[in-house]
Parts: structure tokens; C-alpha cells; sequence
């Protein structure tokens, strides 16, 4: 059961480091793939501590092997939250900067001359984007 839980332990802890790799050079497509996997490691973590955990079967390499996977893994969950965050708040950042561009390429409705003309043509006013990270 033990070297089970650590290589349940090891493959979550691999999953996360690979997820926030992928999100820290900002290549979410690939971080989005990564979710079946996240979701199958987390499932089967949790239905293995869930089964029960005996720690008196277990020696004290196998403790210490244990405790280091559990020290790895709080590392890479919050190291994983924090690329999260940072990709959240890019993709927040990026619809701002879209939504304040947006109103100033919509055509107006049509003013019509008071003797009942038609409306003068309209032109979109350029943008331009501008990035910085």
C-alpha cells in the first residue's frame, strides 16, 4: 500500500510540475491538456488515502520516502496555484484591453442631417495593441 501511495504521489507531483511549467512560458492550450491527467492522478490519490492509510505496516524508509512526496507535493500545489493566478490574471488583463478596444471600432448609429440626408460614410478609427510583460 505504501509504495503504491507514493507512486500515486509521484505521478500527481509530476502532473503539477509539468502543468506549471506549461503555465509559466504561457502555453495554456497545452496546460488545458494536461487536465484529464491532473483529474485522474487527484482521483486516484484521493481513493487511495480515502481506502485508508496504515502507517504501522510501513517501515521508515517508506515513512520518510511518504513524508518527502507529501513535502514535494504542498511545494508543487502552491507553486501550480500561484501559475494559475498569474495566467488568470493575464487573461483578465487581455479582455480589458480588448473591451476598451471594442467601443472605438463600432460604427455609430446613423446621424441623419436634419433636411433628411443621408449619413456621412464612417471610418473606423485605427488601433493599435500594445503588450507589455
Amino acid at each position: 500500500m505504501s509504495d503504491d501511495l507514493n507512486q500515486l504521489t509521484q505521478t500527481l507531483n509530476a502532473v503539477l510540475a509539468e502543468e506549471t511549467e506549461r503555465l509559466d512560458a504561457l502555453d495554456h492550450a497545452a496546460a488545458i491538456d494536461l487536465l484529464p491527467r491532473k483529474r485522474d492522478a487527484v482521483a486516484a490519490l484521493q481513493g487511495a488515502v480515502s481506502a485508508g492509510v496504515d502507517t504501522e505496516d510501513m517501515d521508515e524508509e517508506q515513512l520518510a520516502a511518504l513524508r518527502e512526496d507529501a513535502q514535494v507535493l504542498a511545494q508543487l500545489v502552491e507553486e501550480n496555484r500561484h501559475a494559475i493566478e498569474r495566467a488568470l490574471a493575464l487573461q483578465t488583463e487581455l479582455i480589458q484591453v480588448i473591451a476598451q478596444a471594442v467601443p472605438k471600432a463600432v460604427e455609430p448609429a446613423p446621424a441623419y442631417q436634419p433636411d433628411g440626408a443621408k449619413p456621412r460614410e464612417w471610418t473606423p478609427k485605427p488601433c493599435a495593441f500594445q503588450s507589455e510583460m
